[in-house]
């Protein structure tokens, strides 16, 4: 064979008898004696795989909201499963690039859905760190095809709808700047979706005034234990919004400051909003000297107030922060 780099063509005068013009997988069988022996073939392919999706369908009027989880099968091994007995496994096993399945997610999220992380066991089939999914019925999938299945089916799961806004350190805006929209549910079984929940999509709808649910937004969930809180971001609000402003900054020492920070918050919906405002990007040697409402600390790097805004009004929060940078 030439190495120069021009094509080079190669011609064969007989082809081998055991060449296969197809992939084939050839399994020889010694048996000490005659008879019907039953076999199974086990292999790991990566033309297998799954995603969670979900549907959450939202009622303003008695804040309940109703949730279907979907399971979408692919299949791009290269042939047909029929009638195949089917069990997923829901977790994030580690596995070398190129080969993981399609239910391990590691896109980063600037923003956390599960507020608090559930303690609660249910009757689930846990295999090691990872929850078992099996198909209530044999399902048929060819190569090439996608196939949704229902895993969950909830119906008046009490649910929140509020505002957030986060700020960065030292954030300041010329203008308002709208408030996410933020729905608030729990997973658990005493009043929430009481299951665990693989990781996905939760797409939302609210129905409109002629009865049609209209879609509003999306959120990625991770993996959540049964008992959890989530807190699902699905857009930005169109009426509520805010306008962080930096209106001072004094050096108090060589490396401390005073920062003299103000929320400006507004509302054009009929009715009284609670925006949650979280302040970023504190240092954990970071301290409020003073403050219009009384704060909390979720995090050494972050505080937060619970911010109401009167129907067709205006809202104002002052506070000052002390930093050493």
């Amino acid at each position: 064979m030439r190495d120069d780099g021009l094509p080079v063509r190669v011609i064969f005068d007989k082809v081998p008898e055991n060449l296969r013009a197809r992939p084939t997988l050839s399994v020889t069988i010694t048996s000490a004696h005659a008879g019907m022996r039953p076999a199974t073939l086990s292999y790991l392919t990566p033309g297998l795989g799954w995603k969670a999706d979900y549907v959450a369908l939202y009622d303003e009027a008695g804040s309940k909201i109703d949730v279907q989880g979907w399971i979408t099968l692919t299949n791009s091994s290269g042939t047909t499963y029929e009638n195949a007995q089917t069990l997923l496994v829901a977790g994030s096993p580690t596995a070398v690039e190129g080969t993981g399945p399609a239910n391990t997610w590691r896109s980063p999220r600037p923003r956390p859905t599960v507020q608090q992380a559930g303690t609660e066991s249910g009757s689930r089939e846990r295999l090691g760190d990872y929850y078992l999914y099996p198909l209530s019925e044999r399902s048929t999938i060819a190569n090439l095809q996608t196939k949704q299945v229902g895993f969950l089916d909830v119906h008046g799961v009490p649910a929140e709808h509020g505002y957030e806004f986060r700020n960065r350190w030292l954030g300041t805006s010329d203008t308002a700047q709208s408030a996410k929209t933020v729905y608030s549910f729990s997973t658990s079984a005493h009043s929430g979706l009481g299951d665990q929940l693989p990781a996905g999509i939760l797409r939302f709808y609210l129905r409109d005034r002629r009865g049609d649910p209209e879609f509003i937004g999306e959120s990625r969930i991770e993996h959540t234990p049964m008992g959890s809180t989530l807190s699902l971001a699905t857009g930005d609000a169109f009426d509520v919004k805010v306008r962080p402003v930096v209106d001072k900054r004094t050096r108090l020492g060589a490396a401390e400051w005073q920062t003299d920070m103000r929320y400006e918050f507004s509302n054009a919906l009929p009715q009284s909003v609670t925006v949650k405002l979280l302040q970023q990007g504190l240092w954990g040697d970071s301290r409020i000297t003073a403050e219009s409402q009384k704060s909390t600390r979720p995090s050494a790097e972050t505080a937060a107030w619970a911010v109401t805004v009167p129907a067709n009004g205006k809202a104002e929060l002052t506070a000052s922060f002390d930093t050493r940078f």
